[in-house]
């Protein structure tokens, strides 16, 4: 890690010198070249100190941290945060970045301005960048708070531990700071862009308290709603656009925020409160319930060139190329083929299905992938199988229809389409591509998401590809993505469809919980209170719900898929809705982890009981447990067939071992070999399309009150997989 960091650094360091000293539209002397001779190395300085010490390159921007006020739990300045003990990055502009934003901004108002006076452009609008002059003494307390917190991080973070995407944490506007690398095309030289606007100038100054990133712009990230941010693309997205807006889905995206007070009367708990679990290990911090409840979207938005290769090139032509897949081969209800707003209009479909239902960002969002927590051992890529060929994927509900699903996949290793390897491909064929039931929809599938450099570079631009709304971000695709359900039922989603528990909801993605390295110190935990989850219902006020984030799993008991989990504490009775799917026959299972704390629940499925309470307690605390689960390592079964005995007279019990295709926190042993690692088969049900409720309620006798049911990850799996003798169900 060391030579590859010096590495980097030395990469890097070649563009500083002239960097520094560059040419904008307001100039600022070569007194903002920075001290070389402190360059990559630990000075025992604060973030502030750091600053401070520099103060003829920073002195604007610490005037902005200075005036800028917390604003959460204290009312102290930004200023002071970052003297104090803590681990942050901090983008620092220098005093040229400062002079040319407020130059820039200023100017964009008044020019703004006078369009409206004018009457040239609607006052909806009218866009006011909050900077009025190009004097930073004019500069507003608010702004200087708005600033200020855009480049603060509460986590420190060295560019060579990043992947191309965004930071883990957002920043202190819980907004993420997108990045990735860019080689120059003459020299060769690469540097790191944020924003798509900000270059790094030097990187990773280690400081006491965090990681100083100089930069040449303010980051100034967008303030539209995600539809309009895409409307600001028209040179790019014209014909997106247009039909984003016609179908009326921009209404259904101008969701920010919303405010849950909680469906219990009297309900006890508040935003920012911290509640201790039932079950309270040794040393653990009390569970956080979230303090905000954003509400986020990703935009899958095919750029103009790639419709005009498919001989697309107006919004008519668009409609025609809807009506074709939707008007007549996807059947539910009758197409409203005057009125683009109904969701059964062949346009509305097709813009829906480029729709999920969170924002993902393009690294540790769309599958799990470069996430790493400090103050733990944990690092995705020890358990989710990369190390060992076997690609990652997630599966998300999108706008169409009763949220027909998408499935994206990060390939491992890839022959048959090598330009997909270790891209983000969205509905990735089976068998390599080569299983299609409509050679048509060759050209809809193995969908790649385009990272910002490989977009501008397709559309040869050099414009500022700001992606990320205030609700959402926008991601270009090279192909228009299509809902068959025909190919969907017999290749994208004929197959065992594992899914984290936790990517049920988009509340946990969009509000900084699932997955997000959140500070050890003050939480382990978050609390998921009733009515905060819409798809999520407690039957009892004694339910207390808890997230818990990725943490380490031991190699030869604890084992959970993707590191996090939900515990479930008490009295509980709950339910939820299963993603989903294609109306079919399936069986049902529920991946946990077997424990002393466990418990006894009994399973609903669509309000009916599925057979007898399941006791969740391992086996030396438990003889039901012991007699049905039975728990054997293949290693000691010996041969193939006594495994394969062994694993049929478990399923004939209700069970089965966890997969060979995830891992424990040493990214050597399989969940297969975990002794507590299970999956809970509930049955065999017929799903038809709309919702599907799963309920466990605590039925255990005796004082339970700290009885915990533990959600993992969750089995959808096609009966016709299970019983094809030809084909039959891998272990992994």
């Amino acid at each position: 890690m060391a030579f590859k960091k010096e590495i980097f650094k030395n990469i890097i360091g070649a563009l500083s010198a002239a960097a520094l000293c560059f040419t904008g539209v307001a100039t600022q002397s070569c007194s903002d070249d920075i001290d070389q001779s402190n360059r990559y190395t630990f000075t025992g300085e604060t973030v502030i100190d750091y600053l401070e010490n520099r103060s003829d390159v920073f002195s604007d921007f610490i005037s902005i941290l200075n005036r800028a006020t917390i604003g959460r739990e204290s009312a102290g300045s930004v200023k002071h945060l970052l003297s104090t003990y803590g681990h942050y990055t901090c983008f620092a502009p220098t005093n040229a970045a400062v002079q040319r934003h407020l130059f820039e901004q200023d100017s964009i108002y008044w020019a703004e301005k006078a369009k409206l006076d004018a009457g040239l452009i609607d006052p909806k609008d009218f866009h006011d960048t909050g900077i009025h002059s190009p004097l930073l003494e004019d500069l507003s307390d608010s702004m200087c708070c708005e600033i200020a917190k855009n480049h603060i991080l509460e986590e420190g973070y060295l560019t060579i531990d990043l992947a191309e995407g965004a930071f883990p944490t957002p920043n202190l506007n819980d907004r993420y700071i997108t990045l990735y690398w860019k080689a120059d095309s003459v020299t060769g030289e690469v540097s790191i862009k944020l924003n798509d606007s900000s270059t790094i100038l030097e990187s990773d100054n280690e400081v006491e308290n965090g990681i100083v990133q100089i930069i040449d712009r303010v980051l100034s990230p967008s303030t539209a709603l995600l539809p309009d941010l895409l409307k600001s693309y028209e040179d790019v997205f014209s014909i997106y656009s247009e039909a984003l807006f016609k179908t009326g889905l921009d209404e259904r995206m101008r969701e920010t925020k919303r405010d849950i007070p909680g469906t219990v009367p009297g309900c006890s708990w508040n935003y920012g409160d911290h509640f201790p679990r039932e079950w309270q290990s040794s040393g653990a911090k009390p569970a956080l319930v979230p303090e905000t409840h954003y509400v986020k979207y990703t935009l899958l938005a095919v750029p103009d060139k790639v419709l005009r290769e498919m001989g697309i090139k107006t919004i008519e032509d668009l409609e025609e190329f809807a009506n074709k897949w939707y008007g007549e081969t996807y059947h539910e209800g009758t197409p409203n083929y005057e009125d683009p707003t109904s969701p059964d209009n062949p346009l509305y479909r097709l813009m829906a299905y480029h729709v999920v239902d969170r924002q993902l960002q393009y690294s540790g969002g769309f599958v799990q992938d470069n996430i790493k927590i400090s103050n733990s051992s944990f690092d995705s890529e020890k358990q989710n199988g990369a190390s060992f060929g076997y690609d990652r994927y997630e599966y998300y509900e999108t706008f169409l229809g009763n949220g027909k699903l998408m499935k994206f996949t990060k390939p491992y290793s890839e022959s048959y389409y090598p330009e997909l390897t270790n891209q983000i491909v969205a509905n990735y064929a089976q068998d390599k591509g080569a299983r299609f039931r409509n050679p048509d929809m060759r050209n809809h599938m193995n969908v790649r998401i385009y990272p910002v450099a490989d977009f501008k570079s397709l559309i040869d631009s050099t414009f500022d590809f700001k992606q990320e709304a205030i609700n959402g971000i926008i991601h270009p695709v090279n192909k228009i993505i299509i809902y068959n359900d025909n190919e969907m039922k017999g290749n994208i989603l004929y197959e065992r469809i594992r899914m984290n528990f936790m990517s049920f909801f988009p509340e946990l993605t969009n509000n900084n919980i699932r997955w997000v390295n959140n500070d050890f110190a003050q939480t382990q935990y978050h609390m998921i209170p009733d009515g905060y989850c819409e798809r999520i219902k407690f039957n009892s006020s004694q339910s207390h719900m808890y997230y818990l984030y990725p943490h380490y799993a031991y190699t030869n008991s604890w084992a959970d898929y993707q590191g996090d989990e939900i515990i479930t504490a008490g009295m509980y009775d709950f339910e939820y809705r299963i993603p989903h799917v294609p109306a079919g026959t399936y069986e049902l299972r529920l991946g946990t982890c077997l424990c002393d704390t466990r418990g006894v629940a009994q399973t609903y499925v669509d309000g009916k009981v599925t057979g007898i309470p399941v006791d969740l307690r391992t086996e030396s605390a438990s003889q039901l447990v012991k007699e049905r689960f039975a728990f054997v390592t293949d290693k000691k079964l010996g041969d193939p067939e006594a495994i394969d005995e062994d694993d049929k007279a478990r399923r004939n019990r209700g069970w089965m071992k966890g997969p060979a295709s995830a891992f424990c926190g040493d990214g050597v042993t399989p969940l297969r070999d975990g002794l507590n690692a299970a999956r809970l088969i509930l049955g065999t049900f017929q799903l038809t399309d709309g919702d599907h409720w799963i309920r466990f309620k605590n039925v255990m006798e005796g004082d339970n009150t700290v009885a915990e049911f533990m959600h993992n990850y969750f089995e959808i799996v096609p009966r016709g997989i299970i019983m094809d003798p030809t084909n039959p169900e891998d272990k992994n």
